[in-house]
């Protein structure tokens, strides 16, 4: 059984390691790429969650917790009063395609609205197809592309 819940201190290395071997797993020959940008995350936002997500009303970090352990996580930063940024979503390998990228962003989304936002946007990379399905499926469209060297960012939006 899968149960969502607020960070906490104690989650720290297991959402730093989720998110690190998260990402790398889609890295491929693109792993130079992936490895900048984790290390970048986990030096930026992901070294003070508490800082950076809970410590205002307007944003909050989930995690995903089964069979004792983090299995997924994702972040939420508000950007003005109307729109919100989704970031970090990850979940393990093992836990995959079990519905908890559905159940964090639910959780997410259902942040939103109490919150009164307008707008949820994100931002991924095209290697990640089952996550992207995933985005559209819950009504993000296409907002536009950028190149990060050899990787394809793609941001999403949704209105709510």
């Amino acid at each position: 059984m899968v149960s969502y819940r607020t960070y906490r201190p104690e989650d720290f290395k297991a959402v730093r390691d989720l998110f690190k071997n998260g990402l790398m797993d889609f890295a491929g020959e693109n792993e130079p790429e992936f490895s900048r940008y984790v290390q970048q995350s986990l030096d930026d936002d992901l070294l003070d969650i508490p800082g950076q997500y809970l410590d205002s009303q307007g944003n909050h970090f989930w995690v995903a917790e089964a069979e004792g352990r983090i299995v997924g996580m994702v972040g939420l930063q508000g950007i003005g009063e109307e729109e919100a940024e989704l970031r970090r979503m990850s979940v393990a390998a093992d836990f995959r395609r079990q519905g908890i990228g559905v159940g964090l962003l639910e959780a997410a989304q259902a942040f939103c609205r109490e919150r009164g936002y307008r707008r949820l946007r994100l931002t991924t990379v095209s290697q990640l197809t089952a996550a992207i399905a995933m985005y559209r499926k819950f009504g993000f469209s296409l907002a536009g592309e950028e190149n990060y060297g050899r990787l394809l960012g793609q941001h999403f939006l949704k209105v709510l």
